[in-house]
């Protein structure tokens, strides 16, 4: 699978303006190595999450209930977050890179549980993930799969991203910036 330029102009337009593209094909045909080249000609890097590698929402944001002392002395558990590391790494290198958009591809966001996928989806929203704030200048794409073992996302769902299909072979209903 080869994609075209007006491919990675609308969606390099898209991530310009803050907008979440959803690249939706079936597996194996080139979209987590079409994302790495888009964040290349983009000089940034792109941070891939396999989404689909979570079993809960905690694996994604870290939370823990760890035991503290309060200041009076009593014991006590609170809440932290550990957002997971490759969210983490694209967190550092968006703040010591101010100049530029690095890129945090969430792979398979549609072939996990909905606990995750929710927790996906409230990361992009909120701009969040626990107590830690995205950078402005770090971006997020998402891509899943419309065969197989997947999940369809809701319409609220659908609605905070623009969802780009893709096809291994271009039938007469694909649009025209998708090639082979």
């Amino acid at each position: 699978m080869r994609f075209n330029d007006t491919l990675s102009e609308i969606v390099r337009q898209d991530l310009e303006m803050s907008i979440v593209p959803a690249l939706m094909g079936e597996p194996g045909i080139g979209k987590s190595s079409w994302v790495e080249s888009l964040a290349y000609s983009m000089n940034t890097k792109a941070f891939t999450l396999a989404v689909n590698q979570m079993a809960a929402k905690e694996d994604l944001t870290g939370a823990r209930l760890v035991p503290y002392t309060k200041p009076d002395g009593t014991e006590s558990h609170k809440q932290v977050f550990y957002p997971h590391d490759v969210v983490q790494q694209a967190i550092d290198y968006a703040k010591q890179n101010p100049r530029e958009w690095p890129i945090l591809f969430c792979d398979e966001i549609n072939r996990t549980t909905a606990d995750v996928t929710s927790g996906i989806l409230t990361m992009i929203t909120m701009r969040r993930l626990g107590r830690e704030d995205l950078p402005d200048n770090l971006r997020i794409l998402v891509a899943g799969n419309d065969k197989g073992n997947v999940t369809t996302l809701d319409e609220a769902s659908s609605r905070d991203s623009r969802s780009i299909g893709s096809s291994p072979r271009r039938p007469r209903s694909s649009p025209s910036w998708v090639t082979t």
